[in-house]
């Protein structure tokens, strides 16, 4: 084993513990305070859908598409589009080149529930780094920039309609649950 290696298995092991952690920054305690300041009942599964139809917009995805973020099949997808249609924060609208094709698309209470999510996450986000100087927050956005672009070049995303790319997808695994 090289120092290269060493130091991959140490950033693997950081990366991994900003997810699952009870106090990491994804952990279910700051999931719990971001999802608890937001309006309607969604859960983080449908927060993540609803990043992704933002993402994703225009056009929006296909269920298909959405079912490829999940990992999961299609009538799971379309539960999520349902309880996201249901709470009229997405909409289903026809394809405009195959009529056959349904996309989602955010609604603007969707846009306006978004919005609202992304400033509370970044309110959270500088309450945890508030004693960091600002020249180390701009390393690290610059380092996983980086990160993300060099993920998107040498992993692409394979077997999907191309709604959504590597870095798309990079940032909305932040609140999954696996519902």
């Amino acid at each position: 084993m090289n120092d290269r290696d060493e130091e991959l298995r140490g950033l693997d092991a950081v990366l991994r513990e900003l997810r699952p952690a009870r106090f990491g920054l994804y952990g279910p305690l700051v999931r719990e305070r971001f999802l608890g300041g937001l309006p309607t009942d969604v859960t983080p599964t449908g927060y993540r859908v609803l990043r992704f139809v933002e993402a994703s917009s225009p056009p929006g995805p296909a269920v298909s598409d959405i079912a490829a973020l999940l990992l999961t099949d299609r009538a799971r997808a379309v539960r999520v589009v349902d309880r996201l249609t249901a709470a009229g924060l997405v909409t289903r609208v026809r394809d405009t080149v195959d009529r056959r094709i349904r996309r989602v698309e955010l609604t603007d209470a969707g846009r306006r529930h978004v919005a609202l999510a992304a400033e509370r996450r970044t309110r959270l986000l500088g309450e945890a780094i508030v004693d960091w100087p600002d020249e180390d927050l701009a390393r690290l956005t610059e380092f996983l920039k980086r990160l993300n672009a060099s993920v998107a070049r040498h992993l692409p995303v394979s077997g999907v309609s191309g709604a959504f790319s590597a870095s798309d997808v990079s940032g909305l695994s932040d609140v999954s649950d696996g519902r």
